[in-house]
């Protein structure tokens, strides 16, 4: 009886062992493909397939930057907007140079008095930062500017300033510019003086339209002396309210006798936002450098790309033949333009002096340039070209930072055939207000982290 149990025991045994078996050879050869789920249900002609690539084959070259809107605009009238001015020389970019070009402005209507005497002259600039070394001195030279300016134009990082000054300068001097700090310089120039005296009489005051001052003094042209090592650049804000040229006077020539017991009266003839038109003139000489025979080269294939505030160099990058892997019947999901800064101990560049972001531009068929299209469309703009971070810092690896560009609608309408394949070209935001300098491996470098072209797409 006990055998008998057992027997049945082991024969329900063996039958659930069969059933597992059998049930889980089901399960498996009925296990769906995640990637090929639903394919089946089309026509194998109508099947869409994805893909990811990266494009190394870019063709990358240093450019000079074309000249870069640097006047004021009516439409956005800044008080804060500051004016580079100086000079810096190193072995990797040479020489730049800052000039400024602007006109006056006035701060109010001048009453005078019947014979006002003017006592003394003065010229005030505000310095908002200084760049640079700013233990080196700064020959610091201003010009009375002869020509006129419209606030309703456009001008540009090379206004030509040749011939529209008078060639005596109003102050030659030399200065130690430190940030916060006002620069005052004393202008003793009986011609100016006299001219401002016979502007302020009441029956002929040119002290009441703006236009009509602006016609009897136009400006100032303000340079230094370049320099061949080192240097600085100051930051100017112009429209600052303490900064313009200021005239101490008194209201009739006859209390000359007693000028020592009278106090004296205060002008400010101003560089205001509204009504000053001004202009920051960028040069660079790139004799003598690393760079110099790659500039402007076709031929050249530079293992780094250099990005330079300041209207200097700039990157052109060219797709070439992208009709060979992308067509018409390709739409594209995401496509990123992406490459990493060469670290600092390489570079010589401190973190803190890269640029926070940078823009992308491209050619039309008239030579005109417009921004990217994914640019000008993009709700978010912030974070187009934008200087990231790809790792966080740890006592082990240093900081690795990048900057990247969506460029898919732009390459859609590149392969759609709605534009032509054009070269992009890439430059530092704010060009006229920086002064900054970026190395990154080009495609041609063989480092990893060069430029490159990061792409997903559908084929139909």
């Amino acid at each position: 009886m006990k055998q008998k149990t057992v027997g049945v025991r082991k024969s329900k045994f063996r039958f659930s062992v069969l059933i597992s078996v059998v049930l889980s050879v089901l399960l498996v050869s009925c296990e769906p493909d995640n990637n090929r789920l639903g394919v089946d249900i089309f026509p194998s002609q109508d099947t869409i397939l994805v893909f990811a690539d990266t494009i190394t084959n870019l063709e990358t070259r240093l450019v000079r930057s074309r000249p870069r809107l640097t006047s004021i605009t009516t439409a956005k009238p800044d008080k804060n907007r500051v004016f580079l001015l100086g000079s810096m020389a190193d072995t990797m970019t040479g020489v730049s140079k800052a000039e400024i070009v602007t006109e006056f402005g006035l701060s109010r209507i001048g009453n005078f008095g019947e014979e006002p005497y003017i006592d003394s002259l003065s010229l005030w600039f505000y310095v908002a930062d200084v760049i640079g070394d700013t233990s080196q001195p700064m020959q610091f030279r201003v010009y009375e500017f002869l020509d006129t300016l419209q606030m309703n134009e456009d001008y540009f990082s090379d206004y030509d300033v040749t011939g529209k000054y008078n060639p005596v300068p109003l102050v030659d001097e030399v200065v130690f510019p430190k940030a916060g700090e006002l620069l005052e310089f004393k202008i003793d120039n009986p011609e100016l003086l006299e001219r401002i005296r016979a502007a302020t009489t009441p029956s002929d005051s040119i002290f009441v339209y703006n236009s009509k001052f602006q016609r009897n003094f136009n400006g100032l042209y303000i340079t230094t002396e370049p320099v061949t090592e080192g240097g600085s650049m100051a930051k100017l804000q112009l429209a600052n309210e303490q900064a313009g040229l200021r005239f101490k006077y008194y209201h009739d020539t006859i209390v000359e006798i007693a000028a020592d017991t009278i106090p004296l009266s205060n002008y400010y003839i101003s560089f205001n936002e509204y009504f000053a038109q001004k202009i920051n003139i960028f040069s660079h000489d790139f004799t003598g450098t690393s760079i110099e025979s790659l500039l402007d080269n076709p031929e050249a294939e530079p293992v780094m790309g250099y990005l330079q505030g300041m209207a200097g160099v700039n990157v052109k990058v060219s797709i070439p033949n992208p009709e060979e892997y992308l067509d018409n019947l390709t739409a594209i999901n995401t496509a990123r333009l992406v490459f990493y800064i060469v670290p600092d101990s390489i570079s010589g560049i401190a973190v803190e002096d890269y640029p926070n972001q940078l823009m992308m531009e491209t050619q039309l068929d008239d030579t005109t340039y417009i921004p990217i299209y994914d640019y000008v469309i993009n709700t978010n703009r912030h974070y187009f070209g934008l200087l990231t971070q790809s790792n966080k810092n740890s006592a082990f690896l240093d900081p690795v930072y990048y900057y990247s560009f969506n460029i898919g609608r732009h390459l859609q309408s590149v392969i759609s055939g709605e534009i032509e394949n054009k070269d992009m070209f890439i430059f530092v935001n704010n060009p006229a207000t920086t002064t900054n300098l970026i190395k990154f491996w080009s495609n041609y470098s063989g480092q990893k982290g060069g430029l490159r072209l990061e792409i997903i797409y559908t084929k139909f």
